[in-house]
């Protein structure tokens, strides 16, 4: 149902899925806040660290001192910034990225809210909304960004957050990766991968029908190297696989072949993220595609086919 939410370099874990609320992120970009209601025994210093906040920053957008008591039941603001807030995926390790969501105004549309929303990339916003189009309505809750939260707090921020800011329908997948996977006993030795030809066959997931059979006057492009994953909350059920990957043009479809001669088909949604963790990557794969290939390791050796 859902694609990417593109969450790159976050740690691997499983979670329940716990959020069964959207949680609505207010104000004016970059000054952005969601609301929490105070529990029992909370402090600033605590709400902060639920938060992946400092302390102060909070207290000043509520306009209290930092060692004020604070009121069970108040709903209080809690800064969302670049300390807690990401729109390309990134987060920290023992980190999961919670989906922020606007609420689409009259006359709204998919291209002005991603400019608003400090010029997030669109396709990255059609993603994570699992739009085929830019057709939006009014009412309708669009996801802008992730908070980065501690694995461990993901629950309880799901508690904190107030009803105002929040509905109670089926809410975004807040499980990150599926590592209930076991890690092999033994690993066999690398051998070369064996690239094989066009297919129906699904078990290479859904684009596999995309994949061009018909190869008359189009010239084959082979790339090998080291891939690495990404988290997604997509591709577990629907098979649609998904790669970030330099020098090809978005929305390619191209096999993937591992050491072991499992292949998957997926669509490249864009290139790699400029940071350093990149710089000896060939692409990076949704963790729903490493599990389809039965890939556990961090890092993996991969062959790549497509066509131009």
């Amino acid at each position: 149902m859902k694609r990417t939410a593109l969450t790159i370099t976050c740690f691997i874990i499983t979670l329940c899925t716990i959020a069964q609320r959207k949680i609505i992120v207010q104000g004016t970009y970059p000054d952005l806040y969601i609301s929490h209601t105070v529990a029992a025994k909370e402090t600033l210093t605590n709400i902060g660290k639920l938060y992946n906040i400092a302390p102060a920053p909070v207290a000043k957008l509520n306009g209290f001192d930092n060692g004020g008591t604070l009121t069970i039941g108040k709903e209080i603001k809690i800064p969302v910034n670049k300390t807690n807030f990401t729109q390309d995926g990134q987060c920290g390790e023992g980190e999961v990225l919670i989906p922020l969501y606007h609420i689409v105004q009259k006359g709204e549309n998919l291209f002005r809210i991603s400019q608003v929303f400090g010029k997030v990339r669109i396709d990255f916003v059609r993603e994570w909304n699992d739009l085929n189009n830019d057709v939006i309505q009014p009412n309708q809750k669009i996801i802008i960004g992730h908070l980065k939260v501690a694995k461990e707090k993901a629950g309880d921020i799901m508690d904190g957050i107030a009803q105002t800011g929040t509905t109670t329908d089926n809410g975004y997948d807040v499980s990150n990766d599926n590592t209930s996977r076991k890690e092999p006993e033994t690993k066999p030795a690398p051998t070369s991968p064996t690239v094989t030809a066009a297919s129906n066959d699904d078990s290479e997931g859904f684009f596999v029908t995309q994949y061009p059979s018909d190869i008359k006057d189009r010239q084959v492009v082979s790339k090998a190297g080291d891939a690495a994953t990404f988290k997604t909350t997509s591709g577990w059920s629907d098979k649609k696989y998904y790669v970030l990957m330099n020098d090809v043009t978005p929305g390619t479809i191209i096999r993937i072949t591992a050491t072991n001669n499992r292949s998957i088909c997926a669509k490249v949604l864009g290139a790699l993220p400029d940071m350093k963790e990149n710089v000896t990557v060939l692409l990076r794969m949704s963790s729903a595609a490493a599990s389809a290939l039965h890939i556990t390791d961090a890092k993996f050796q991969v062959q790549v086919n497509f066509y131009k």
